[in-house]
């Protein structure tokens, strides 16, 4: 294996915990995959022939023994730096490490749930006007868009999943070639479409702001962008969704 990736190590610590970590010459260890191993105080062994037992302690005085220094609250995600009150303008990246509050993650995660509050909003807006299949898709948008702030927040890897029952290909299809699969053409938006065409124009427009903010976050970050073809998609999926809704299947 070429990349060690902190999901690889967080899912071999859940199996058994180790003190040693072996990298073999012409691995890569990824920044958050060393800020984990650091964090458990595993040691790196590099160029080793594989993990290696710790050496016992040798034996001291215990009037010799420095009293054990109290674990600190919060740390740096950073730079390691410890605190035991959290600075009003940092916040918490994961568990007790922080970060400034205009880190990149940080701004990222505060675009996505903006976003999920105007989905909510548009979902509101459906539900008024009884248009059942649209707040179907609303929510099932909404769930994806939680989905991925939860992968982001506890580090692991994005599942694969079908949107509006589509993968990947079918949605990028449909999206090229609306008058094969809607019987209309491409949409450029106007005044007199309506609310509910609009408010999905808006969240389309919304998502590409996230997706700037996740390229930012995540482009040196080999497993984090799964997060930023996912935002493309999401993307796809809206603009399938104005399709529908100019095509009256939302009726």
């Amino acid at each position: 294996m070429k990349v060690i990736t902190e999901s690889l190590l967080r899912q071999r610590f859940r199996k058994k915990a180790f003190k040693t970590f072996n990298v073999e010459e012409g691995q890569i260890v990824t920044p958050s995959a060393q800020q984990f191993l650091n964090e458990k105080s595993v040691a790196v062994i590099r160029n080793g022939k594989g993990e290696q037992e710790p050496k016992e302690p040798v034996a001291t005085p215990a009037e010799q023994v420095p009293a054990p220094r109290p674990k600190a609250k919060y740390v740096s995600a950073v730079d390691g730096g410890s605190f035991e009150t959290k600075p009003e303008h940092m916040t918490q990246l994961r568990g007790n490490a922080l970060v400034v509050k205009n880190d990149p993650r940080i701004v990222f995660r505060g675009k996505l749930d903006s976003f999920q509050s105007a989905v909510l909003m548009e979902q509101l807006r459906s539900i008024e006007l009884k248009k059942k299949g649209l707040s179907q898709d609303l929510e099932e948008l909404l769930s994806w868009a939680r989905e991925i702030m939860k992968c982001d927040v506890m580090e692991e890897p994005l599942p694969e999943t079908r949107i509006l029952g589509l993968t990947d290909p079918e949605l990028r299809e449909r999206s090229h070639h609306p008058k094969r699969y809607f019987k209309i053409g491409h949409i450029m938006p106007t005044a007199d479409m309506g609310a509910s065409l609009l408010g999905l124009n808006t969240l389309r427009s919304s998502v590409r702001e996230i997706e700037i903010a996740a390229v930012a976050a995540f482009m040196n970050n080999v497993e984090k962008r799964d997060m930023i073809q996912a935002l493309n998609r999401m993307s796809s999926v809206i603009y399938i969704m104005m399709l529908k809704e100019k095509a009256g299947v939302y009726k």
